[in-house]
């Protein structure tokens, strides 16, 4: 593990400068959201592992409090004696996992893939009727109405008790100008016509179901199909309802046998999977897996989607190659931090 190889400069990178232990507005918000939000972790963990898990879930919900009552008590009481959103993330996963609960929303996960992979026939269809700037729009806007599926933001995390309606959440996608606009830039890039200008873009994916499969799928299978090796970056372990690697390596295979165009790029090696050696929703590039730096050498393009790898952590990193920032934001605290609201529409876009 080291340094993503891609940032431009290492020795001042910080994945994440939101600091509660002086911003007491922000530990209030963070800690209050960290607390109720492990209840609905731990309702789904009952569901995913079954009724012998009463005592696990009993013993971990007991346990957080005492996470949480002690920050409140001592903010700087963690081991690393910080206090931001990635430092709470590793002590909800930290529990999760002592207590072997592992994947709690794993059902949840399975069952937005398997509708959204119903859905991915038709979505990627209609990219055929379409053509130049207004394709390129559409895969920008299907990305911002997929990241809407995200059991980590208390916001949002009730549309996973509903039925998804993917079409009218792209449609209902907040018109531009968007709070950070740059794809007039980004879209000067994208030619009408194959080729674009990458080669190979490394591409750091978040949520299970639509966000994957109807948001990035169709907006990176455009880019392979231009001629872009499309590198799949995900977590090596389960946090909240984030893609694994390996999951993403049956859902990309699941999806190319309905796709023949995925199919063609599969054989033809213009698609890879692998880990970030990542297990929480953020990413501190400073420690990233050496699998990720190999596929990675050589790219010029990176794409980091979703408000924890995208806003929360990451959103002024500098990187050596063109990067793309997408994210849509479902968290008061993260808009205001911005100066937005909360659905407000991230496409950041800074090339070399």
């Amino acid at each position: 593990m080291s340094h993503f190889c891609l940032l431009s400069k290492p020795d001042q990178y910080v994945a994440h400068d939101w600091d509660m232990l002086t911003d007491v507005a922000a530990r209030n918000h963070w800690l209050e959201l960290f607390d109720k939000h492990f209840q609905e972790v731990l309702k789904s963990a009952s569901t995913q592992y079954g009724r012998t898990s009463g005592k696990q879930v009993m013993t971990a919900r007991a346990e957080f409090a005492e996470v949480i009552k002690g920050l409140r008590e001592n903010p700087a009481g963690l081991p690393s004696g910080k206090l931001n959103i990635i430092e709470l993330c590793r002590a909800r996963e930290a529990v999760l996992r002592k207590h072997r609960l592992n994947d709690p929303f794993g059902h949840i996960k399975k069952r937005e893939n398997e509708l959204a992979a119903s859905i991915y026939p038709a979505a990627v269809k209609k990219l055929h009727a379409m053509e130049g700037p207004a394709k390129w729009l559409h895969l920008i806007e299907c990305v911002f109405a997929g990241n809407l599926f995200d059991l980590g933001a208390p916001m949002v995390m009730h549309m996973a008790d509903k039925p998804m309606d993917f079409l009218s959440a792209v449609e209902n996608t907040k018109p531009r100008p968007w709070l950070i606009d740059d794809f007039d830039t980004l879209l000067k890039d994208l030619p009408s016509t194959p080729p674009v200008k990458w080669a190979k873009a490394v591409v750091f994916i978040d949520n299970a179901g639509s966000d994957f499969i109807l948001g990035i799928m169709p907006l990176v299978r455009e880019l392979a199909l231009s001629g872009t090796k499309i590198v799949l970056a995900a977590n090596e372990l389960p946090s909240l309802n984030d893609m694994t690697a390996d999951e993403t390596v049956a859902v990309v295979e699941r999806l190319a046998a309905v796709d023949a165009d995925l199919a063609a790029l599969l054989q033809a090696d213009m698609f890879e999977v692998v880990s970030t050696g990542n297990d929480i929703p953020l990413i501190d590039l400073s420690n990233v897996s050496d699998e990720l730096n190999a596929a990675a050498a050589d790219a010029d393009l990176v794409i980091i989607e979703g408000m924890g790898r995208a806003v929360e952590s990451n959103l002024d990193a500098q990187f050596k190659v063109d990067t793309l920032w997408l994210a849509l934001l479902k968290d008061t605290a993260v808009a205001e931090r911005v100066n937005g609201q909360v659905y407000d529409c991230i496409c950041k876009y800074k090339p070399v």
